[in-house]
């Protein structure tokens, strides 16, 4: 528990999304890899797995990977703290971005240099009107998605990691 004042009042507040604490009692494996409550956005396409730690993410902007055989694009508007996912695909051909500003609301794809906005839609360029197909990202504690997905990666901006 965290102790706070508010005028005069002494207020206590669980741990929360602070990222500290222990895994809850019944958990029946951990994980050592990151804090248990770490959080961190999931993304499990066709059985490959991923874990994002949302501290990484709060480094990057445009984050292209890889899930098995698919193109992925991982995109965090670090103002609002939003972080989309989508497949990094059209018409059957993979593609790459980078932010094309500092809070990653537009970004450029680098086969065709086309602007998407940072929900996949293509809003100029050789692709026009083309939309990514969204991906649906699970915010979970380390704790809880290590659990269920055992052995699952984890991608670390320090250390290159995939994509950044």
């Amino acid at each position: 528990m965290f102790r706070a004042e508010a005028k005069g009042q002494a207020l206590e507040f669980k741990e929360g999304l602070s990222g500290k604490g222990a895994a809850p009692p019944g958990v029946l494996r951990t994980d050592s890899r990151l804090a248990p409550k770490a959080m961190v956005l999931g993304l499990d396409l066709e059985g490959v797995n991923k874990a994002y730690p949302l501290k990484e993410l709060q480094k990057a902007r445009a984050i292209n990977d890889q899930l098995g055989k698919q193109p992925v694009l991982i995109v965090h508007q670090p103002d609002s703290d939003t972080t989309t996912a989508f497949l990094a695909r059209v018409d059957q051909q993979a593609l790459k971005f980078e932010a094309a500003d500092n809070q990653a609301h537009e970004l450029m794809d680098l086969e065709t240099h086309s602007r998407w906005d940072a929900y996949g839609n293509c809003i100029s360029g050789k692709l026009k009107g083309s939309h990514l197909d969204e991906l649906i990202l699970e915010p979970e504690y380390w704790f809880a998605w290590s659990q269920f997905h055992p052995g699952t990666a984890i991608v670390m901006a320090e250390t290159g990691g995939t994509g950044f």
